[in-house]
């Protein structure tokens, strides 16, 4: 059976056997598609099935999932990102059978705006991506407080948005990014920006990989040469990368379909490794049934929350 809407918390230390525990099973089984974290330690879900952004605080004795707004003029939200202190875009759109098509409606896409500064959250639509049928992982850009970036796993392409003026823009565009084939398909699916380089997965070509990037004036630009860093190695099962997150060794935790947490790291050669964290990426299910997100938790105890379905 499998199981939906399933978030794992995970003490993340060093790489070793890691305990599991489930901190919350959704009882309609909602797909949960991103995760984020609040300053205050609540998490932030999203889901490709429903227009309403969730809460809920996994320290909590009795944790329940609640609802924080519902998007007019949606039936789906995708990517989630943390751009400013307690200030958070989002990825909205109309979509049928988003799970077998892996496309939205064509101009349904729109990047919100929820701030969460004041006793009741405000959100605000920010932009529309018109030409686009699917924006999925969305990523901060360090030292521009105003600045999102969005992956457009369709077309390829890591768009630029600017939150305070809604202007949106082509950042960086590569075929590393496509999807290529058969269709339907997912290219870019996360995407971080860590030290001077984008990293990025690409789900239908099962990699991780980073590109250099100059954030001017002007803007987020490529900078240099699409560098792989890490393959899925298909064995009979559809293995693909999903979204990550990086610690503060630089290491990234990747969710892994079908059903694994992998950590990838670099070498003192220049190259990276990976091993798998938790789960199995056989997919015998016995922890994930398939990872979509994860994300570090805030406090001294760090954990990490892992969004399942």
């Amino acid at each position: 059976m499998i199981q939906v809407g399933l978030i794992l918390s995970i003490a993340a230390t060093v790489i070793a056997t890691f305990p599991t525990k489930l901190v919350y099973q959704s009882p309609t089984g909602l797909f949960l598609e991103n995760i984020a974290v609040r300053p205050c330690s609540k998490l932030l879900l999203t889901s490709a099935l429903s227009p309403t952004l969730h809460t809920l605080d996994p320290n909590s004795a009795n944790t329940t999932f609640d609802e924080v707004y519902s998007f007019p003029n949606a039936t789906a939200l995708f990517g989630i990102i943390e751009y400013q202190p307690d200030v958070f875009a989002v990825v909205t759109a109309n979509a049928q059978n988003i799970l077998q098509t892996h496309r939205v409606n064509l101009g349904s896409v729109a990047i919100w705006r929820v701030d969460f500064r004041s006793k009741t959250p405000i959100a605000t639509r920010i932009a529309g991506i018109p030409q686009s049928t699917l924006i999925n992982g969305l990523s901060s850009v360090p030292g521009h407080p105003n600045l999102v970036l969005a992956a457009d796993s369709n077309l390829g392409v890591a768009y630029e948005i600017t939150m305070s003026t809604g202007a949106v823009r082509i950042a960086v565009q590569d075929a590393a990014m496509a999807p290529g084939a058969p269709a339907p398909a997912l290219g870019i699916n996360g995407l971080h920006i860590h030290g001077s380089a984008l990293y990025f997965t690409n789900s239908q070509q099962g990699t991780f990989a980073r590109v250099p990037i100059a954030v001017e004036s002007k803007g987020v630009s490529k900078a240099g040469a699409v560098q792989v860093l890490g393959t899925v190695e298909p064995s009979g099962l559809p293995h693909r990368y999903d979204d990550f997150t990086f610690d503060a060794d630089g290491r990234a935790w990747v969710t892994a379909h079908p059903g694994a947490l992998t950590l990838l790291y670099p070498l003192t050669n220049g190259t990276w490794a990976q091993e798998n964290a938790a789960g199995d990426p056989e997919g015998s299910y016995a922890v994930f049934m398939e990872p979509t997100s994860v994300v570090f938790g805030r406090g001294v105890n760090k954990k990490i929350f892992v969004c399942d379905h």
